[in-house]
């Protein structure tokens, strides 16, 4: 079963349903249904007990999927791959209403293979090194489902999908994504709760995986890369230390001071007075 769909004005999907054959179910990957969806409104979809795991790619826009008690919000190029026997739902945006790649899937050894993805990646969320990579592999499974191919080439398709979804993080792990994230989103005063619920962990985890990984706490790491932006605005800006307190991310002015004390041994004005390339003697 396959074609274009409208749901109420909520949503428009290429979709193909699939039955494998007895083979298949015995000892193949096999697709249960495959497809692209484009969001036409803000709309939740909810799923509990299903027979299937699910890879799901947004290629455009954003959302947020709920699994396992967290919340994940998703953009494009992000992707998740659920054992879709617990309950889960996703949940399109509506500044930015997401299209998404996806595909439901089985088959002999499934379980195991999402096991490992687990085991290497943590989360159920990964960022494809190239963002079309998923996405791509998905179409090539639609297109084979849709040409009725035998089902043992979609089998090793499948199987290249599932191969590329564990090792995509073989260069990067997880800890290294939460790094970037920081280094980026260091401002924002509610980054505890943040990386919680992107990357799906809780936030002790978070805190310890990082510190094994970098020898330093979280904490430490974020007032680090404040206070290395308070440092540019002094040089390089001529704003008023109100602002260099706001915008570096500090935002306490006994910490601001604090800091340059024991990490320049000198006030910020005298920082400034000596580093700032506008100031003339």
């Amino acid at each position: 079963m396959e074609g274009i769909f409208a749901s109420e004005g909520i949503t428009k999907s290429d979709r193909t349903l699939c039955t494998p054959s007895n083979f298949a179910k015995d000892h193949l990957l096999y697709v249960q249904e495959v497809g692209k969806l484009e969001s036409l409104v803000p709309h939740v979809c909810k799923r509990n007990n299903l027979d299937s795991f699910l890879i799901m790619e947004v290629t455009k826009g954003k959302g947020k999927i709920v699994y396992e008690n967290q919340s994940l919000e998703l953009h494009a190029g992000e992707c998740i791959w659920i054992d879709c026997h617990q309950e889960f739902e996703h949940i399109s945006s509506a500044e930015e209403p997401w299209r998404l790649a996806w595909v439901h899937f089985n088959g002999k050894g499934t379980e195991a293979l999402y096991r490992l993805f687990r085991e290497k990646n943590v989360s159920i969320h990964f960022t494809a090194a190239d963002m079309t990579l998923v996405q791509d592999f998905i179409y090539e499974v639609h297109k084979n489902v849709k040409e009725h191919s035998p089902e043992i080439k979609i089998h090793g398709i499948l199987t290249q999908l599932i191969v590329n979804c564990i090792l995509m993080k073989k260069d990067k792990n997880a800890m290294e994504e939460v790094r970037e994230y920081i280094n980026v989103n260091y401002r924002d005063q509610k980054l505890p709760k943040v990386l919680t619920e992107r990357f799906g962990m809780e936030s002790s985890e978070i805190e310890n995986l990082f510190e094994e990984n970098y020898g330093i706490n979280i904490r430490d790491y974020v007032i680090n890369r404040r206070f290395n932006a308070a440092k540019e605005l002094l040089r390089f800006t001529i704003k008023p230390l109100t602002e260099v307190i706001e915008e570096s991310g500090i935002q306490d002015e006994n910490l601001f001071y604090i800091l340059f004390q024991k990490h320049e041994n000198m006030s910020p004005e005298e920082y400034r007075k000596r580093w700032a390339q506008w100031i003339k003697d």
